[in-house]
């Protein structure tokens, strides 16, 4: 049996890192199109009704695209561009079905590019209709690990290294709409959504290495298990954080239909000048000593 060096797998490794991330933006090109042709349909609706119809604008930071519901109209494109079926398989884009057909990964949903500690392109997170939508993401690969994986964050660079405060949201559309307000009251935040899922350390740690305050903020809603889950990442957000606060959306409404309300900038402001530590939400929680104080809230400009 022939041997294969170290330096060769780790070049063959790195080659076939490098093919699957090309891929993931030749697919998030794809999407992103998709979108944009669109006139109707319940993606380009949620987006409009949801008060952030700027996503479908060419020139939108956030590259939100859309998969369509078709079983191969990405494979087929992607082939098209000279991909070959393994890295397509390997890079978490097709499967195979049991009739040895590959098809898309994602169908019929709002498609979010997720990057790595590095911003790296790596995965996706893909978002279904509704006003509490599913999400799905990409499986696990030699490049994709769901738990270290973030979306927002490269959208949002200008503003979180001028000293935005991180606002961690569950859906990416209440996130757009926390970095809307965020440039309208002087680059003061930054929406990092969370897609259904409860922050990991290494994603606090991702987040804090493009961050350059010692603040971090959690958008509470009516959404109970979204608050469960937002309260869970205390432990790891003040890990990395100094100050970790929490806002209050008023019941029944998101950070997204707040700022398409009457008045809606100046409420959604308000909500997001009034913090408090999110530790005052854990359940059974000991007061806080004199050493454990948050400090002042982050407050920004007036609009």
């Amino acid at each position: 049996m022939n041997a294969v060096s170290s330096d060769s797998e780790n070049v063959l490794i790195s080659g076939e890192r490098q093919r699957m991330m090309v891929a993931n933006m030749a697919a998030a090109r794809f999407y992103r199109r998709e979108l944009l042709r669109a006139n109707v349909g319940w993606h380009v609706e949620q987006v409009r009704e949801r008060g952030v119809s700027e996503v479908l604008q060419t020139d939108s930071s956030w590259r939100i695209g859309y998969a369509p519901d078709s079983f191969t109209r990405l494979t087929d494109h992607l082939r098209e561009k000279g991909f070959d079926f393994r890295t397509l398989i390997r890079a978490g884009l097709s499967e195979w079905t049991n009739e040895g057909t590959a098809v898309d990964v994602f169908r019929d949903r709002l498609m979010l590019l997720a990057r790595d500690e590095r911003l790296d392109p790596v995965g996706f997170v893909g978002v279904g209709p509704g006003g509490k939508p599913e999400y799905s993401a990409s499986p696990t690969t030699l490049i994709h690990r769901p738990s270290n994986a973030l979306v927002g964050i490269e959208e949002q660079l200008d503003m979180l290294t001028e000293g935005a405060f991180v606002v961690v949201v569950n859906d990416p559309l209440d996130a757009v709409a926390i970095e809307s307000l965020g440039r309208l009251a002087g680059e003061r935040w930054a929406g990092i959504p969370m897609c259904g899922s409860q922050l990991s350390s290494a994603q606090a740690k991702t987040l804090y290495r493009y961050t350059v305050t010692d603040t971090v903020i959690v958008a509470l809603d009516g959404d109970q298990e979204w608050r469960r889950t937002a309260i869970a990442s205390h432990p790891d957000l003040s890990y990395f954080y100094k100050r970790v606060r929490a806002v209050e959306i008023p019941d029944g409404l998101s950070a997204a239909s707040l700022l398409k309300a009457e008045n809606g900038p100046r409420r959604l402001y308000d909500a997001m000048v009034a913090t408090r530590p999110l530790a005052d939400y854990k359940p059974n929680r000991q007061p806080l000593s004199e050493f454990d104080s948050p400090g002042p809230s982050p407050t920004g400009p007036s609009l």
